[in-house]
């Protein structure tokens, strides 16, 4: 006579089996999910990348301005001076003012990375925020002057649409040379040397430069700043402001900045 067969119950009816089904699906769903997040994310990263590639030069300024001025008097500035010669405390000042009055002296150096032609086709000046009015006081180092060299453009803060213009040099003897507007072609080996003088007599600006390019059938806008941060050049309501001075030791050290009487 053959043997019955027990008949098993229903898949839910049996404890053990239900809670494995329930792991499984649920650890299914858990790598499911991560697979998904680690695909998109490895995608964004390569959006990102792509999306933040660097311009086919190198851009290098140099803030030839003067004098540096500050709206309060630099006491921050005290200890960075002492034990310094004046030349170097001066340099020190110079660097760390808080404006630049009057106009802000930039010199922009720009190379192409290869040998592959970039062409600079502009300069648009961006003022960061609107103009403000001058500070009632401001205390300055002193001023000086210097020759207006080649590719040379003037900017006017005071204008309502400040447009890099174009220049002549000062060239101590002989004819000037021709005055040329963008576009210039700079490479690996043909770099070029811009200056900017933006000027301002009656706001409290802060602006920072774009330079457009192209190169190779792309193109682009390259940031030029101050560090991360904006330019930022003050009028001067007058020649003549409390001028920060330097108190000298025996040995013609720097001991501290003296404070303006006025």
């Amino acid at each position: 006579m053959e043997a019955r067969k027990e008949k098993k119950p229903p898949f839910w009816k049996r404890p053990l089996t239900w809670v494995m089904t329930v792991l499984l699906g649920a650890l299914a769903a858990v790598l499911g999910g991560a697979l998904q997040n680690l695909f998109t994310t490895a995608g964004s990263k390569a959006v990102n990348e792509f999306s933040k590639e660097r311009p086919p030069f190198t851009a290098v300024s140099e803030d030839d301005s003067c004098p540096a001025v500050w709206t309060h008097f630099p006491d921050k500035l005290q200890k960075a001076v002492m034990g310094k010669t004046e030349e170097e405390a001066f340099a020190i000042l110079d660097k760390n003012g808080e404006a630049d009055g009057r106009a802000t002296e930039l010199t922009v150096t720009l190379q192409g990375r290869t040998q592959s032609a970039v062409v600079i086709t502009g300069v648009r000046v961006v003022m960061s925020r609107p103009p403000q009015p001058p500070p009632a006081s401001v205390f300055g180092t002193g001023g000086c002057g210097a020759a207006v060299p080649t590719r040379s453009f003037a900017i006017d803060l005071d204008s309502k649409t400040p447009t890099a213009t174009p220049v002549a040099p000062d060239i101590p003897s002989g004819p000037s040379p021709a005055v040329i507007d963008f576009p210039y072609k700079i490479s690996a080996t043909d770099p070029e040397v811009f200056h900017f003088s933006v000027q301002t007599s009656a706001c409290d600006c802060t602006w920072y430069l774009e330079i457009e390019w192209n190169s190779n059938g792309k193109s682009g806008t390259y940031r030029l700043d101050n560090g991360g941060k904006p330019f930022r050049t003050l009028a001067l309501k007058s020649d003549s402001w409390p001028m920060v001075g330097l108190y000298k030791g025996r040995d013609g050290r720097v001991t501290g900045l003296s404070r303006p009487s006025h």
